[in-house]
């Protein structure tokens, strides 16, 4: 009998957000699991030693999976503080929009994996101002986007290129800075051409230009040792991001 196209429905199966499928969520606890039966097997008298060690993973496991729920709760709860409020109210206005969903999950998957902790409550401030006035959408999607590159190591190299004014209550107008060559930075934080990566995310991200010009790189950029000598400055942007990091470790 020849199958009829609404014979079948299709069923999509249940998984885990891929955040939570190694390392996080029950597909992690299998998957660790499952290698150190794999690694016992290989290595018979290492067996103990791998299982103690698949078991400390397992509570590392866990460890991370409360931090990512807490740093979520505070990327909502900045939200709700900005829209003014609840973080209920704000996970029904994100769940009921696509664009919001969206820029939703970036900025809590970013906020999830940070090592920056001022930048958590960053990205939700971001997605507050977002869903208080869409007229920003598509500026605070751009921060969002921003914050999700940007690591301590950026902001350490960042800070060479701007300079901060103390004001009252122990915030500071930051602007940017004079020219600065690479090489100065790179001496200066030790980090010999470790520091050209970061310089590149930098320029992608608009927080970095060429004097004079605007040069944000582009994909295929590659950077060589020559890359030292480059002079740049920081943007607009640059300056703003410490701005943005400062308000929100004062408010969080």
């Amino acid at each position: 009998m020849k199958r009829t196209d609404d014979q079948y429905e299709d069923i999509e199966p249940e998984t885990e957000p891929l955040s939570e499928q190694f390392g996080t969520g029950e597909g992690g606890k299998i998957f660790l699991a499952a290698v150190g039966a794999a690694l016992g097997a290989a290595a018979p008298e290492m067996s103990v030693p791998i299982a103690t060690g698949v078991a400390a993973l397992d509570g590392l496991r866990e460890k991370v999976h409360k931090q990512q729920k807490r740093r979520h709760g505070t990327v909502l709860h900045a939200a709700s503080e900005k829209t003014r409020t609840s973080p209920e109210d704000v996970v029904r206005r994100i769940t009921e929009n696509d664009t919001y969903a969206l820029l939703a999950a970036e900025a809590l998957d970013a906020a999830g994996r940070t090592r920056l902790d001022s930048k958590v409550a960053s990205l939700g401030r971001s997605l507050g101002t977002l869903l208080r006035d869409d007229a920003l959408v598509d500026k605070e999607s751009i921060w969002i986007r921003i914050l999700s590159v940007i690591e301590s190591p950026h902001v350490r190299v960042l800070k060479y290129f701007v300079t901060g004014k103390k004001l009252g209550k122990g915030l500071t107008h930051w602007t940017p800075g004079t020219e600065v060559s690479v090489r100065t930075v790179s001496e200066g934080l030790g980090l010999e051409d470790a520091v050209l990566p970061l310089v590149q995310d930098l320029l992608r991200c608009g927080l970095l230009m060429v004097p004079g010009g605007i040069d944000g790189g582009n994909a295929e950029s590659v950077y060589t040792p020559d890359a030292l000598n480059e002079v740049l400055m920081a943007t607009q942007l640059g300056a703003e991001l410490f701005e943005r990091l400062e308000l929100a470790a004062e408010e969080s």
